[in-house]
């Protein structure tokens, strides 16, 4: 849908692109995705939006102290905003993006399917990080003293950190997977196990 790479264009207009301060914009636009996917008679797919979301929250809870960048940026009661809406909104829009492909791997292996949808991820997030860091000089000065992933020189955060943001793509993925979340553009359930079928 045209609509679908809107969104997309938006997300990365969030990075601060745009005249638009980027909290505003992710916020914005993570609010907008639920009328949205309503209005698209895509209401299944919310449960998706929901999933990433408490991901989001509950990593933010435990990394909050960790986040602080070097422009203004919505903090309520000592989280940044930012991250949890921008965690959310990147987790359901890689999901979106596989599940156009899904039809396609009806009869993959569950494991290809999970080796496709983390080099999308890792693609996307490694690409969004770079951009951020290098080119929109959006940084996070609470843990710039850390170095970033090798030879990228990026996600200058603390190894657990690291490992959080490599990992959190395909633990979202198999968590949908395994409880069987409907496909966010078809509404037919999916499952790692039906493979083949």
């Amino acid at each position: 849908m045209v609509a679908d790479k809107t969104i997309s264009v938006l997300a990365i207009l969030s990075l601060n692109f745009s005249m638009i301060r980027a909290d505003f914009m992710i916020i914005g636009l993570y609010l907008m995705l639920f009328p949205y996917l309503w209005l698209t008679r895509r209401r299944h797919a919310i449960l998706h939006l929901l999933v990433a979301s408490v991901l989001a929250g509950c990593y933010l809870f435990i990394a909050h102290e960790q986040y602080g960048y070097n422009r203004e940026l919505l903090v309520i009661a000592g989280y940044n905003i930012y991250p949890l809406f921008a965690w959310a909104v990147g987790l359901f829009g890689v999901y979106l993006m596989y599940a156009h492909w899904v039809p396609a791997f009806r009869k993959m292996a569950p494991l290809k399917k999970m080796v496709f949808f983390t080099a999308l991820y890792w693609s996307l997030l490694f690409l969004s990080e770079i951009l951020a860091y290098h080119y929109f000089n959006f940084r996070n000065i609470a843990t710039s003293h850390y170095s970033g992933l090798p030879y990228l020189d990026c996600i200058h955060v603390p190894d657990w950190m690291k490992a959080f943001y490599i990992l959190n793509g395909p633990a979202y993925f198999l968590f949908c997977e395994l409880f069987r979340l409907p496909c966010p553009h078809s509404g037919v359930r999916t499952s790692m196990q039906t493979a083949g079928s």
